[in-house]
């Protein structure tokens, strides 16, 4: 009996020292910590060997020694290069580059120049005439003929008249080098040198110029260079802001 309770406690202890040890395996920051381990041990070794001390050939033989001792004392210390507390308490990453709607200044709130579903997005796309593959500087909006084009915000007429491809083109500057364009009209309603607000109505939907038929070309531009519309229409609740479809 003696016997038999000595070898059931002794399991209980083998097993409870077993559990322990699978817990340690699993701990997250353990793991962290032997991964950290192990990228510094190599940084070390790397680092020592370009130098006079880790070519000495009774250096070298102890040296992978040498550089696992300081890299785990660094590592359980927490003076290493951080790998481990980040991979332990992961912090979301922030954008390298600030949402373009950040960058709008508040007087500049640009709203869609028409309602309507969206038939081409901007990017590279297949040319609807040739099939081609080639950049679209803007989107294009599907709708009726004739129908009401606005300005997407306040500014300056900067040219108003026929494009080869664009057809019919109303071009308003806005503030912060911004430009929109407005391409395929079938009338102009605005000159050049005209001030307009935004919402105002500067032009009628059509299909002139390069076009398989009525829509409104619309491009935004920054210093010249087109960009996303999509990117700086700030939606509002009372907006209709239609399907990429």
């Amino acid at each position: 009996m003696i016997t038999s309770k000595l070898q059931t406690q002794n399991f209980n202890i083998d097993s409870s020292s077993t559990s322990h040890q699978s817990s340690l395996k699993d701990d997250p920051n353990v793991i962290a910590k032997k991964i950290e381990t192990l990228f510094l041990n190599k940084f070390l070794k790397i680092m020592f060997e370009q130098t006079s001390f880790g070519q000495d050939k009774t250096v070298s033989t102890y040296l992978p020694f040498i550089t696992s001792q300081i890299a785990e004392s660094l590592a359980e210390s927490g003076r290493g290069i951080g790998i481990g507390e980040f991979l332990s308490n992961p912090q979301p990453l922030q954008p390298l580059i600030p949402n373009p709607k950040n960058l709008i200044p508040d007087s500049l709130k640009f709203i869609m120049p028409v309602n309507g579903r969206i038939t081409s997005g901007f990017g590279l796309r297949h040319d609807p005439i040739n099939g081609e593959l080639r950049p679209h500087g803007g989107i294009d909006i599907a709708v009726s003929e004739g129908t009401a084009i606005r300005a997407a915000a306040s500014g300056r007429v900067v040219f108003s008249g026929f494009s080869r491809g664009y057809g019919n083109t109303v071009i308003i500057e806005h503030e912060n080098g911004l430009s929109t364009l407005y391409a395929h009209n079938s009338a102009n309603l605005v000159k050049v040198g005209d001030i307009v607000n935004q919402n105002s109505i500067i032009a009628l939907s059509g299909s002139t110029g390069r076009s398989t038929g009525p829509h409104l070309h619309f491009e935004v531009r920054k210093g010249g260079t087109p960009i996303d519309p999509m990117d700086i229409i700030v939606r509002r609740d009372d907006e209709y802001v239609p399907d990429r479809g």
